[in-house]
């Protein structure tokens, strides 16, 4: 009888382990970016975080490298609630939530240090808000640097894009600015990139360095040319009504948790850019400056102005004016 109860007390005892173990959230997070970009280290922070504050109790499974399709779908996903978390760049979160096109248009941000100003002020929290009313829940910006263009030949002036296919994001504002500066904008899935260069369906592509090196488009596209001419920062969302549902000091750590991820991103994208552009020039990548970056400012004067009665002008004045 002893070894009975012995036996019932060592099952119920593993029964109570076995419960504390197992996580009360299991969430996923979805990122088109392969592991060895420096987002993706920020969301192993972000995952990790949750773990710890909450003693087990959350558990984020990470899907990067396109697992779960492309970006597109896992903001549809986000939607519908078959997905918790994305990483998503903030172009295409604009067909859903219009304001969001500002942060898209050409040549708007003079720096980094600008961005995080407005980002991370009131213009940042009018955007958060305008993505609620579209049924997402934003937490964070992340730095993705300044996008310029990758080609099969360098670029040099506006004209020099003339009749050159380049791939964009599904982004109204990126289409118009490589149309406006004489290219013909190709909107493709990241994954599609790689293929479409080494087969001459598109000419080239517009991204920043440290992404151009985790997919090894200097293999297929050597010349990157700087024409900064946006800006368009990672950025991490979630279900809404999943976050609405959450008790408020979980909320409290999913929401606290994304900023420090932020702030850990942002550190680790500048303290490796330098090695990155040292890594391309190795790998045989050939980068240059444009000539005269007024004419690449000329050319994109319309896409500010068609922008005005989809994001409002005072948007724009309010990002425009932060000093």
């Amino acid at each position: 009888m002893k070894k009975r109860n012995l036996f019932v007390i060592a099952l119920l005892l593993a029964a109570v382990a076995l419960a504390s173990a197992t996580p009360k959230y299991n969430w996923k997070l979805a990122s088109v970016l392969p592991d060895s970009h420096p987002v993706h280290q920020a969301l192993v922070f972000f995952a990790d975080e949750l773990a710890k504050k909450s003693n087990g109790d959350i558990k984020l499974t990470l899907f990067p490298a396109g697992q779960l399709g492309q970006e597109k779908d896992y903001i549809e996903a986000i939607k519908i609630g078959s997905l918790e978390f994305a990483k998503v760049s903030s172009g295409p979160v604009g067909q859903y939530a219009p304001t969001f096109q500002v942060i898209s248009l050409p040549l708007i941000w003079r720096n980094l240090a600008h961005q995080h100003k407005v980002l991370q002020g009131v213009v940042g929290k009018r955007l958060m808000a305008d993505l609620d009313k579209a049924g997402y829940k934003g937490l964070a910006f992340m730095d993705a640097g300044f996008r310029s263009i990758t080609a099969t030949k360098p670029i040099y002036s506006p004209s020099d894009l003339k009749g050159l296919k380049i791939r964009v994001m599904q982004s109204k504002p990126l289409i118009d600015t490589v149309n406006a500066l004489g290219g013909n904008a190709v909107p493709m899935g990241q994954s599609e990139v790689y293929s479409a260069l080494q087969t001459k369906v598109i000419d080239g592509w517009e991204n920043n360095e440290p992404t151009v090196l985790s997919f090894n488009m200097q293999e297929v596209a050597k010349y990157y040319s700087y024409t900064r001419h946006s800006s368009i920062p990672d950025f991490l969302m979630m279900n809404k009504r999943l976050f609405d549902g959450l008790p408020k000091n979980i909320q409290a750590m999913v929401e606290q948790t994304a900023i420090e991820a932020m702030e850990k991103h942002n550190k680790l994208w500048g303290e490796m850019i330098d090695k990155t552009i040292a890594d391309l020039k190795a790998k045989g990548m050939v980068f240059n400056e444009v000539r005269d970056v007024t004419e690449f400012q000329k050319a994109v004067g319309g896409v500010w102005k068609e922008f005005e009665s989809i994001v409002g002008k005072d948007l724009i004045d309010a990002v425009v004016n932060t000093k």
